[in-house]
C-alpha cells in the first residue's frame, strides 16, 4: 500500500485520520497496527493520544500551520494597492531603480 504524505492532507482529513488513531488506541490496538490501518506517522499516533490525555477530543485535532493571512505586514493595504499600480504601469528606469536594470551587468557582444 502507497503511503501518502500527510503535509498533503486537507485539515479535515489529518483530524479525521487523527480522531481514528485515538480510537484505535483506546479499544486496545498497538501503535504499530494503528499507524498501519490510519496511514498516520508513529509520532503522529503518539502526539495524537497525548493530546487527547491532556484535553480531551477538542486537543485531538490540529490547526492549520503557518501564519495568518495578513499577519506580519508592514505595509497598510492601501499602500500596498500604490506599489502594485507603481510596478504595473511604470518601467523601473522611470522609478529610478537601478538596481533593476539587467543591462548593467550584461556585456553585449559587438
Amino acid at each position: 500500500m502507497e503511503r501518502v504524505d500527510g503535509r498533503k492532507l486537507s485539515i479535515a482529513a489529518l483530524n479525521e485520520r487523527r480522531r481514528r488513531a485515538v480510537k484505535m488506541r483506546l479499544s486496545g490496538a498497538t501503535i504499530q497496527q494503528t499507524v498501519s490501518q490510519c496511514e498516520l506517522g508513529r509520532v503522529t499516533v503518539i502526539h495524537a493520544m497525548q493530546a487527547y490525555e491532556r484535553g480531551g477530543w477538542k486537543a485531538v485535532e490540529v490547526a492549520r500551520p503557518g501564519r495568518r493571512l495578513g499577519s506580519g505586514r508592514t505595509l497598510t493595504p492601501e499602500m500596498e494597492k500604490q506599489v502594485q499600480w507603481l510596478i504595473r504601469d511604470r518601467t523601473p528606469d522611470q522609478l529610478k531603480m537601478q538596481h533593476c536594470f539587467l543591462h548593467q551587468h550584461v556585456r553585449y557582444a559587438a
